[in-house]
């Protein structure tokens, strides 16, 4: 298992069998949602502190690239075919397309209400669900990379709103 620690900047890599730890990544910047490839090889990792995505070696736990995003990366979530990696910036409201085979930002979604961490794509890989910090979950044509349309409960959303409220009027 490869689990993140916000605090130690760290990824730790937990043995199920044992629940003990037999290795430690450092070297993050607020580190927040991570990905790994198919094979194993390859740890995505979003880095807050430094907007970006790190690339890790898993085997040598040495970084491959460090790819430059939005502001406040806290998702990195590959596609089911470990071709794209989505990463979302929460502050400007955005989720970079990143090209695996050469860490180049390909396209840039616009849209999102401070998208998080969670990101995931449907099977078939045509369709990605991004949740925004007020609950709602933003669908995504990953052929077009457009919002296609926003999921929400209405009722969490107006209970959302009106405790947005009340923080603001408290500050």
């Amino acid at each position: 298992m490869f689990v993140t620690n916000l605090q130690g900047d760290k990824v730790s890599i937990v043995e199920a069998a044992t629940n003990k730890i037999i290795r430690e990544i450092t070297g993050f910047s607020s580190i927040r949602g991570i990905s790994l490839t198919a094979d194993g090889r390859t740890l995505y990792a979003a880095n807050s502190g430094r907007n970006s995505i790190s690339a890790i070696d898993t085997l040598g736990g040495n970084v491959k690239g460090e790819i430059k995003v939005g502001r406040e990366p806290y998702g990195a979530a590959l596609s089911p075919d470990d071709k794209f990696l989505f990463a979302s910036n929460k502050a400007d409201h955005t989720i970079d397309v990143i090209n695996v085979a050469d860490h180049r930002v390909v396209k840039t979604i616009g849209g999102f209400k401070e998208p998080r961490q969670a990101i995931v794509f449907s099977q078939d890989g045509d369709q990605a669900y991004v949740l925004n910090r007020d609950l709602s979950i933003a669908r995504v044509n990953v052929k077009t990379y457009t919002i296609t349309d926003i999921i929400q409960d209405k009722q969490k959303s107006m209970k959302h709103m009106i405790n947005e409220k009340i923080n603001q009027e408290m500050d």
